[in-house]
């Protein structure tokens, strides 16, 4: 059953104005339908009740730590103050590089000394902060349980290479 049908495309053109005459409508309704629906809600809503904070700070006992301040890095707050540094001693660099004077009008208005002070201060700080956190670790490292008990590899000659991890020019 074959049926001989011309199959006509619609013209775009005509397509097109249809359906650009057609009236927006939005998602969301018209303003009017988002009108009553805000007022419909803020009728539904009920009002939060009122709560006197220095009732509840006296309760509270003075020694509690607020835990949520103790989740953060000392460093943190550096990073930035030695990325400004960090990216005004690239400009430099740069610019020694293409032998070019340094603009020095524009390290004047964008403050290049005083962000290359803050950062070698931050830097200062950072690395103090390291140094004491390394000391600190080779501390406790020393307290370990296991420390007193010196661990005795395997001897190279008895067929162990794999343990000790010996090269052929170290036998």
């Amino acid at each position: 059953m074959t049926m001989d049908s011309n199959i006509v495309k619609f013209p775009y053109n005509s397509s097109r104005r249809v359906y650009s005459r057609r009236p927006r409508k939005s998602i969301n309704g018209n303003p009017e339908e988002r009108a009553a629906r805000a007022a419909t809600a803020a009728a539904k809503m009920v009002p939060a009740a009122i709560v006197d904070l220095s009732e509840m700070m006296a309760e509270a006992p003075a020694d509690r730590v607020d835990r949520r301040k103790l989740r953060s890095s000392p460093l943190r707050e550096k990073i930035g103050p030695i990325s400004f540094a960090a990216t005004v001693v690239g400009k430099m660099s740069t610019a020694d590089l293409r032998d070019e004077p340094l603009d020095l009008a524009a390290a004047e208005s964008e403050g290049w000394l005083q962000n290359l002070q803050a950062g070698a201060a931050a830097a200062r700080f950072v690395a103090d902060e390291l140094d004491k956190a390394a000391e600190r670790l080779t501390k406790t490292q020393g307290k370990s349980e296991t420390s007193d008990f010196p661990v005795k590899l395997p001897v190279h000659d008895l067929g162990q290479p794999v343990l000790n991890l010996a090269t052929e020019h170290d036998q």
